[in-house]
């Protein structure tokens, strides 16, 4: 990855950690629970995330587990680079940024502001913040964004 590219994911990243309000800092090797055991569906594809309206998008990888219990974990990555690790329960969030060495994490509902924590609650049809929109495409595509901000996440999962 080049020099500009890396300085163009740093501020990705730390725009993203701006939007994000509430919660605590973490060590960025904590996680909320492991996707082991029966139950899971995981699903991969590829996701194109702009933090807002004055940030450039960026292209990767997505993988999403979802149990039927009410967890969740995401994971974007660009060219093997973990960009963002997300986790939500009934009760409580993470997101964690691993090139940074960042993560947060809090009890209740997900902060509104950062798309990634709403992304596997809105492919699961579940209600949303009023601030998002989410559409399914015809291509069998998707599409989550905060109409407050522009950040928005769109891509394909595999069924």
């Amino acid at each position: 990855m080049s020099d500009a590219a890396h300085k163009t994911l740093l501020g990705l990243t730390l725009a993203a950690l701006a939007w994000l309000g509430g919660g605590c800092m973490t060590s960025p090797d904590k996680t909320l629970f492991t996707t082991t055991g029966s139950g899971w569906t995981v699903r991969q594809g590829q996701a194109i995330w702009k933090p807002g309206l004055k940030h450039p998008e960026l292209a990767g990888e997505i993988v999403l587990a979802q149990n039927p219990d009410g967890r969740s974990s995401l994971q974007f990555t660009k060219t093997l680079l973990p960009v963002t690790l997300a986790q939500t329960t009934t009760t409580n969030w993470l997101i964690q940024f691993p090139a940074q060495r960042l993560g947060f994490t809090g009890g209740g509902q997900p902060p509104q502001r950062f798309v990634w924590l709403h992304l596997s609650a809105a492919l699961a049809g579940k209600t949303l913040p009023e601030i998002y929109h989410f559409q399914h495409a015809p291509d069998g595509g998707w599409r989550l964004e905060n109409r407050r901000t522009g950040e928005f996440v769109e891509g394909f999962l595999s069924p």
